[in-house]
């Protein structure tokens, strides 16, 4: 048991067993989420932390220390492991698998985004506020995405649910074969696909009528 379940079974009045559940719910998020706090592959940002200070009437740098991982009987930082899949469905679509019981060794090769409710129309400047959590992930899962955002609130159409989410890689390159992130003079977002390399001029000859974001590198989606 770690830090976080143990102070989850104090706050729970000495039971363990449905307490991340509880907490979940007054917190507004799902199970899942609190589990992923639970083995460190998920960290709350400032505003959950401060949240669960009120709850649990503790400091938030105590509430902050509870997800510090290393001094307990969990592995240290560079041996984390990732729970979970990512499963190609199209080109650079994936689906990630909460439940799996795969495991994906991290070592040094892991980096940690931040899941925005926003998104940030000039990177790397956002707020802490905008943070809705870390994720842990693979390097090589990342691709180089510097943020994570929901599908549909990048303009993506089809986007299924909450938990369709994009990996946005920041940048103004516009590259055949790529899909972009785009903001109008509204601070619209769109995506679109540069098929070839006529799309990529006809956009670069509009340069005055919105400006590139950045990259949709993955898009993945909760089962």
């Amino acid at each position: 048991m770690n830090k976080f379940e143990k102070q989850l079974e104090k706050w729970n009045n000495g039971v363990l067993r449905g307490a991340q559940a509880k907490l979940a719910k007054i917190l507004g998020v799902s199970t899942a989420t609190t589990a992923l706090w639970a083995t460190g592959k998920r960290h709350p940002s400032k505003g959950y932390i401060s949240r669960m200070a009120d709850l649990f009437g503790m400091d938030t740098l105590d509430v902050t220390k509870l997800f510090d991982f290393r001094s307990t009987t969990y592995p240290e930082p560079n041996a984390h492991r990732f729970t979970g899949t990512l499963r190609e469905q199209h080109a650079n679509e994936y689906i990630y698998n909460f439940d799996t019981d795969e495991e994906t060794d991290l070592s040094s090769n892991s980096v940690r985004l931040p899941f925005l409710n926003t998104i940030p129309s000039n990177y790397p400047q956002y707020d802490e506020s905008d943070i809705i959590e870390w994720w842990s992930i693979p390097r090589r899962y990342a691709q180089g995405a510097k943020y994570i955002v929901r599908s549909q609130d990048a303009g993506l159409s089809n986007a299924k649910d909450a938990d369709d989410l994009c990996f946005i890689k920041p940048g103004t390159d516009i590259l055949a074969g790529k899909t972009v992130l785009i903001a109008d003079k509204k601070n619209t977002y769109s995506i679109l696909k540069i098929t070839n390399n006529t799309v990529k001029e006809s956009l670069d000859n509009k340069k005055n009528h919105f400006h590139v974001l950045g990259t949709i590198v993955r898009r993945i989606q909760s089962i």
